[in-house]
């Protein structure tokens, strides 16, 4: 999609499926099952939407999906759908791995950073060989020491490999990474969590990550279980949504498999949520 002078492509490394309860948090399964129909285990179709930004001089990758490095058993339990795949869809858009400049995570939860590092036979390396990774300092000291809750979310071959060959850059504050592309805090899911601004000739697109996995949360009470600080996730929700109404901010949804992107409108003091089509 042309937006502004950037060209934006989303890059799928398919889907995977997680508990609709857990997704959801406390908003009862008669009310999220209508949004979203659960599998014979309660599990809720996700996709996994990363962005690629041309800005002309440089490739920017925005998360990299689950990745390929799972035991069978983990494949069953999170169910991970390659249907595509982060590497294949790059290759189908021109770009070999040398190609990347930039990878942004939002966080290191293994669903946003699993493509960051593959298998060379049996040797975890950098899947992009010449980018500089950006990810944020309290997520990086969390993910490097997670707790008994956090910890089952994080895995260290997906980041340790980059911070030993020193191609990864850790930030303390927001930041433009390259002009028209803005670091932003978003914490609540956890700590450390951002998300993206991509701003040019008078557009904005926000990739806005776990802050609001797909459409179907974007009622401000519909908070995943899985963030560790829910009331922090609505205060920053609360000052991003206004944001992205007065700017007309178009939004993009990584986990939502069916519609990725679209605006929010205020009314009757509730947020809702307006489909834009992806244009190719």
């Amino acid at each position: 999609m042309k937006f502004g002078s950037f060209d934006l492509q989303i890059i799928s490394d398919g889907s995977f499926w997680l508990d609709g309860g857990a997704m959801f948090g406390v908003v009862p399964k008669v009310l999220w099952e209508k949004k979203t129909a659960p599998d014979e285990k309660n599990r809720i179709r996700l996709g996994l939407n990363c962005l690629l930004v041309r800005t002309g001089n440089h490739n920017v990758l925005i998360d990299t999906g689950c990745g390929e490095k799972y035991t069978e058993k983990e494949l069953r339990m999170y169910r991970i759908e390659h249907e595509v795949t982060l590497a294949g869809q790059l290759r189908k858009a021109g770009l070999s791995p040398e190609d990347i400049d930039v990878v942004i995570n939002t966080h290191l939860h293994f669903d946003h950073c699993g493509g960051n590092t593959c298998y060379d036979g049996q040797v975890v390396v950098p899947s992009f060989p010449r980018a500089e990774y950006i990810v944020r300092a309290e997520e990086y000291e969390d993910a490097m020491c997670p707790n008994e809750r956090s910890s089952a979310s994080y895995f260290q071959h997906n980041w340790k490999v980059l911070k030993e060959k020193r191609m990864l850059r850790i930030v303390e504050r927001d930041e433009e990474v390259l002009p028209g592309i803005q670091l932003i805090h978003t914490p609540g899911h956890t700590r450390g969590h951002q998300s993206v601004l991509i701003q040019s000739d008078g557009r904005s697109l926000l990739y806005l990550a776990d802050l609001c996995p797909t459409t179907a949360h974007v009622p401000l009470p519909w908070v995943m279980a899985y963030d560790l600080h829910p009331m922090t996730t609505l205060d920053v929700r609360k000052q991003i949504y206004r944001q992205a109404v007065a700017g007309k901010w178009l939004l993009f949804f990584e986990h939502d498999p069916e519609q990725p992107t679209g605006y929010l409108q205020e009314g009757d003091g509730k947020y809702l949520f307006a489909p834009s089509a992806w244009e190719p």
